[in-house]
């Protein structure tokens, strides 16, 4: 059983927490979110993160720790400190990706 409970299509995602575990997302937009990894159990094609925030729980967040010893603090920065009053909610170990053209010009040295 492949885990996957719903599936979103072409749908845009404005400020909100949006948990990735048990769901699909094709050709979906991302504008502000807070994007909640915990298990990997997600389906992502041809979507589109905006001003977005990625948070790892769990497996996912182990799994973020052993890649950073690989690939360096580039691109994938671990924060160890909590942040509170994102989207009013506390967060905990949150990870966080950068894709801007300076982390991909950075990395490619």
């Amino acid at each position: 059983m492949s885990g996957i409970v719903t599936r979103y299509k072409n749908k845009k995602f404005v400020k909100e927490r949006v948990e990735l575990d048990g769901h699909a997302y094709d050709n979906c937009t991302f504008v502000e979110c807070l994007i909640v990894l915990e298990k990997g159990e997600t389906e992502i094609k041809n979507c589109v993160f905006q001003k977005s925030r990625l948070m790892l729980l769990g497996q996912a967040l182990q799994i973020a720790k052993i890649l950073q010893n690989f690939i360096g603090k580039k691109p994938l920065q671990v924060l160890d400190f909590a942040e509170p009053g994102i989207f009013g909610k506390e967060t905990f170990a949150t990870e966080s990706t950068e894709n801007t053209e300076e982390n991909r010009v950075k990395t490619k040295d």
